[in-house]
């Protein structure tokens, strides 16, 4: 039987860390974390309680009861349920999006959050993306992959994206919000995007959807060996 392992995948907003970690997980036999959609759900639950969030908001007894849930299935994604609701759909929504950021940079929904993970995490061999998964929610993680990617070639993935989806795109409308998310990712005051000191900084540029997927299945198999 495999050790269990704890791989921390952190990389700038585009630069494909959760579909790839989502698909080493289905493939290896890991549980993918979506640490992104526990934020997500506070800030779903927020707005239904006060129908807005602004720059004075204030951290409160029931946002730390609240009982965030995450049913794992066979092809890697997951149910989120809030305090027993389903919620999975609920939280992608765009007005989500927007007011992510004032739930996500307070440092008592950080601090809730981190507990939740770490929590799952002595459970079961997972893999989890974020900003600073390898950083700050788990510095002795056993395998920690910084995935980069460069400005230009993150707003050509989305513009292709979107035209795929017959979706109306504009690639220089992307780039420019690429840039201006990086700027405010790494300037945070609380947990900014960086890469651990310790990670394996994958470059993606020059590599396909598939290549990334081999490298850091490679990756956690020699983990796994090392242990």
């Amino acid at each position: 039987m495999m050790k269990k392992i704890v791989g921390a995948v952190d990389g700038p907003a585009g630069s494909g860390k959760s579909s790839v970690s989502r698909q080493a997980a289905v493939g290896l036999g890991l549980k993918y974390v979506d640490s992104g959609a526990l934020y997500r759900s506070i800030t779903w639950y927020v707005l239904g309680r006060d129908g807005a969030v602004d720059g004075n908001f204030v951290f409160t007894p029931d946002i730390a009861s609240i009982a965030i849930r995450q049913d794992f299935l066979p092809d890697g994604t997951s149910l989120t349920f809030v305090n027993g609701t389903d919620v999975t759909t609920l939280i992608r929504d765009e007005v989500i999006a927007r007011n992510i950021g004032i739930i996500s940079d307070n440092r008592e929904v950080r601090d809730l959050v981190n507990a939740m993970l770490r929590d799952w995490a002595r459970r079961d061999s997972i893999i989890m993306d974020g900003r600073d998964i390898g950083s700050v929610v788990f510095p002795d993680a056993d395998l920690k992959i910084y995935l980069d990617a460069s400005a230009q070639e993150r707003a050509r993935r989305r513009y292709a994206e979107l035209l795929a989806r017959g979706e109306p795109a504009n690639y220089e409308r992307i780039l420019a919000n690429i840039y201006q998310r990086d700027q405010i990712d790494s300037t945070r005051q609380v947990a900014p995007l960086r890469a651990a000191e310790d990670a394996i900084i994958l470059d993606s540029d020059k590599l396909d959807a598939e290549q990334v997927l081999q490298c850091v299945q490679e990756l956690i198999d020699a983990a796994r060996a090392e242990q």
